[in-house]
């Protein structure tokens, strides 16, 4: 009888679960999603006078295309779009699910084409699957591969269009219900092998895992490709997510090869390294993020990580004549410890980076409640005490949407660490590159300690707050709160750091472990040294 009960109670919920909403219930989710928007985006004046990304005009679109939606998932994406309007890498609207679909390999954007970046041989074994990494992926089901990237540009919304690009590429072989409709049975994937004329057409079945929820519509049942039933994407120039060259992003590691008489100082948590050439001895660092972990409790991760790279630094500062700090696919992380870091390639005291903070009521009250953990009698809680004030005083005495600019944390001034690099440094940027990601290579550039060397990073220029799910789609929302600055006064949303040496890495980069890049970017930084 339990058992019975159970399977009985199993049912309803499911039932229940895939009733779709009202009409009424889309509009209250939708006016509530927009309410936030109005209140509390911060880029919200800065996205309409410089973009001309206008709210009022997105809503009346959008309340249009929310009562013409048939069922919860044709709703559910279209929340998803609608924040997207915005091209803002920080803000996303993401469905509550884990269900997933993959066709057993990864890919990627390079050099305008999709590259296959990696293979689970547990799906695909090599007598099946006789592809490599570097082979490029022509067609799905007939359609020309960058179509199927374009059919998915609605769901991206980032802050550059490379970004955009780059990021959906990893989607064309793996899907996530979260962002885009996930699909279900078979696949005939047409892939060239290398760079040679070889062709070949093997028909893959997608791998599904995770939960099917409302927001999953069997193959069956709708169209093949859903999201270019509306859109024209011959007009589509230009294309997040959860998986790009899965094995670097974020990762302590490196992608391109250590060189074989380099004396390697350290290769985790992060790989340091140099190695002689014709000007003296170069040094690589790698910085993956800024927001570091350990899995022992006992120690705390941001003061062991950063006493590892004062480490590292001393050494490198000892033994060589310059400095590649590698932070391509960089995803940001803690502004205060981004300036610690900052502080090891520091000569001079500089300015930390500028924020405008978005004021109002709540916006006071969570600044009130961070600086809550400070002891009074610091030098630390005095300063944050006056980015509370300015908050609160722009919110109650102003009609701004946004205070001026402050440092998070109130003070004026950083000064370098006592151990610190003082040679030519060449940082390594990318489009993947995000956030803290954007505001390491910009402060370097701005204060004089570095050359920044390959493509325009993110633009994901604020700080971010997850937000309550909508009340009755559950689609969770994150959303930034804030603008901040590169040194030289630009807003780094939408615009990222840019480089003063252009480099995209190649098809040859990306399959033979960057080595043309990394021949191309050791000769710039000789050129920096005397």
């Amino acid at each position: 009888m339990r058992l019975i009960a159970l399977l009985l109670s199993f049912s309803l919920s499911l039932s229940i679960f895939a009733r779709d909403l009202t009409t009424e219930q889309k509009l209250n989710d939708f006016n509530e999603l927009t309410a936030m928007i109005k209140g509390g985006y911060g880029p919200l004046e800065y996205k309409k006078n410089n973009y001309g990304i206008d709210i009022e005009k997105l809503i009346t679109k959008y309340t249009k295309l929310a009562t013409e939606t048939k069922n919860n998932s044709e709703f559910y994406y279209l929340i998803v779009r609608f924040v997207a309007e915005f091209n803002d890498s920080h803000f996303g609207a993401r469905l509550p699910t884990d269900h997933r679909g993959t066709l057993g390999f990864k890919t990627d954007y390079v050099d305008n084409k999709v590259l296959i970046e990696s293979i689970d041989r547990k799906i695909l074994s090599k007598e099946d699957f006789a592809f490599e990494k570097g082979d490029e992926v022509i067609l799905l089901d007939g359609v020309p591969v960058l179509k199927v990237m374009n059919q998915l540009l609605p769901n991206m919304g980032q802050g550059t269009p490379l970004t955009s690009l780059r990021k959906a590429g990893t989607l064309v072989s793996t899907r996530f219900g979260s962002l885009v409709p996930v699909i279900d049975g078979k696949t005939k994937v047409t892939i060239r092998k290398g760079t040679s004329d070889f062709t070949e057409t093997v028909e893959l079945e997608w791998n599904l895992s995770g939960t099917p929820l409302d927001e999953f519509v069997p193959t069956a049942n709708k169209n093949r490709f859903p999201l270019l039933t509306k859109t024209n994407f011959d007009e589509i120039s230009i294309i997040r997510d959860e998986s790009f060259e899965n094995s670097f992003r974020c990762s302590g590691s490196t992608r391109t090869k250590i060189p074989e008489d380099a004396t390697i100082i350290m290769e985790k948590p992060f790989v340091a390294y140099y190695h002689p050439t014709e000007k003296g001895n170069i040094g690589y660092l790698r910085l993956p993020h800024y927001s570091p972990k350990e899995t022992n409790p006992q120690l705390n991760a941001y003061e062991l990580r950063f006493a590892q790279y004062e480490y590292a630094v001393s050494i490198l500062e000892a033994n060589t004549v310059g400095l590649i700090i590698d932070q391509d696919h960089n995803c940001g992380g803690s502004v205060s410890y981004l300036h610690k870091i900052l502080s090891l390639f520091a000569t001079e005291d500089y300015a930390p980076v500028q924020f405008e903070l978005l004021a109002n009521k709540q916006s006071y009250i969570d600044f009130k409640s961070w600086s809550s953990v400070a002891y009074k009698y610091t030098l630390d809680y005095v300063e944050s005490q006056k980015v509370i004030e300015l908050v609160k005083n722009t919110w109650m005495n102003t009609t701004d949407f946004l205070t001026i600019k402050t440092s998070l944390s109130g003070k004026k001034l950083m000064q370098p660490n006592q151990t610190n690099y003082t040679k030519p440094i060449i940082v390594l940027i990318d489009e993947n590159s995000g956030s803290g990601g954007d505001a390491f290579p910009a402060m370097m550039q701005g204060i004089g300690r570095a050359k920044l060397l390959g493509t325009q990073t993110m633009g994901a220029g604020g700080h971010v707050i997850k937000l309550p799910p909508l009340s009755s789609s559950q689609i969770s929302v994150r959303m930034t709160k804030s603008l901040f600055y590169h040194p030289n006064a630009v807003a780094i949303e939408n615009n990222g750091a840019s480089p003063d040496i252009n480099y995209r890495p190649t098809r040859d980069d990306f399959t033979y472990e960057y080595r043309g890049y990394q021949k191309f970017y050791l000769n710039e930084l000789s050129k920096l040294i005397k």
